[in-house]
């Protein structure tokens, strides 16, 4: 797991002290959440997460910022001296809540466990919480960011069936969305599966079109760029050919469903492969699933 990622419970932007105060009546759950995360003792955590929350005399921001910190608090309690942190820590933190430090170290974990559609939805939920600055004041770095969306793109591509990037309420959210706290991308991957060597949309595909429009759609956009990419197999004329045919296809299916504005096409073909986290580690099949892609660039 990306232990250079994670920070101490102050650093991350959840003091405790910095919550809203509890009210009169939770002032005794109060004390004891503050001394059981100073304890660094994670084993009365999960009890009082769950007695915070059923004492109505809790406010409920109290609530949701005490249950960050104490979910953070017992991941942190399970650092190996690798710097990792063990399985069951961050497993046990995210019964607890699920802040964007949780929600990453549970993506790397089930994307090492190739559960791909569960590390897409932690990876992406860490993206969401980290965009909402009022409950994280205090961004992670610009690394942290670029590592989530490359992690998430990469899952989106290796689950076997087409994972939507869409929120609670059915708002674009996730990956899909190029704005960061620290950056805004400049072009967004997306895993758009074709028929093989042909530019005709699986179903999954058809699923991946309706993500990009229902972001598309949303947005106040002048101009949109596709851009296609393959895999190495094939010459380079043909990838190139097919490349531009699949953005095309792209083009006129977004168009069916009602976006209206300007669409411009570019084939790169197998030119650009994609910068996945470590290319090394990964086999042959899964280095073209990166790689055949369909970029957007609005502008």
């Amino acid at each position: 797991m990306m232990r250079a990622f994670l920070m101490p419970l102050a650093a991350a932007g959840f003091c405790l002290a910095a919550a809203l105060p509890a009210l009169a009546d939770c002032a005794s759950l109060d004390a004891s959440v503050k001394a059981a995360i100073a304890s660094g003792n994670p084993s009365t955590l999960p009890a009082l997460a769950d007695a915070i929350a059923r004492d109505t005399s809790c406010d409920s921001a109290y609530v949701d910022v005490a249950r960050r910190n104490m979910a953070l608090a017992y991941m942190l309690a399970g650092e190996q001296p690798d710097g990792s942190y063990g399985p069951d820590y961050v497993v046990g933190a995210a019964k607890i809540a699920r802040p964007w430090q949780v929600a990453m170290a549970l993506g790397d974990l089930d994307y090492e466990a190739k559960n791909y559609p569960a590390a897409v939805e932690a990876y992406e939920a860490a993206i969401n919480d980290i965009r909402d600055a009022k409950r994280v004041p205090k961004a992670p770095s610009r690394q942290t960011e670029e590592y989530l969306a490359k992690r998430a793109y990469q899952a989106k591509s290796l689950a076997p069936t087409y994972i939507a990037s869409r929120g609670f309420r059915g708002e674009p959210e996730g990956v899909m969305v190029p704005t960061f706290r620290n950056f805004t991308a400049v072009s967004v991957p997306v895993p758009i599966r074709f028929d093989t060597d042909q530019a005709t949309l699986t179903p999954d595909g058809e699923k991946a079109v309706d993500d990009l429009y229902n972001y598309l759609k949303t947005q106040s956009i002048g101009q949109l760029v596709l851009v296609g990419h393959t895999d190495e197999r094939g010459s380079a004329p043909h990838n190139m050919a097919l490349s531009k045919a699949r953005a095309t296809t792209v083009a006129m299916a977004l168009q069916r469903r009602g976006l209206a504005i300007a669409i411009d096409i570019e084939g790169h073909g197998d030119h650009e492969p994609f910068a996945a986290d470590d290319r090394s580690k990964y086999s042959r099949d899964e280095l073209y699933a990166f790689d055949r892609r369909v970029e957007f660039e609005v502008h």
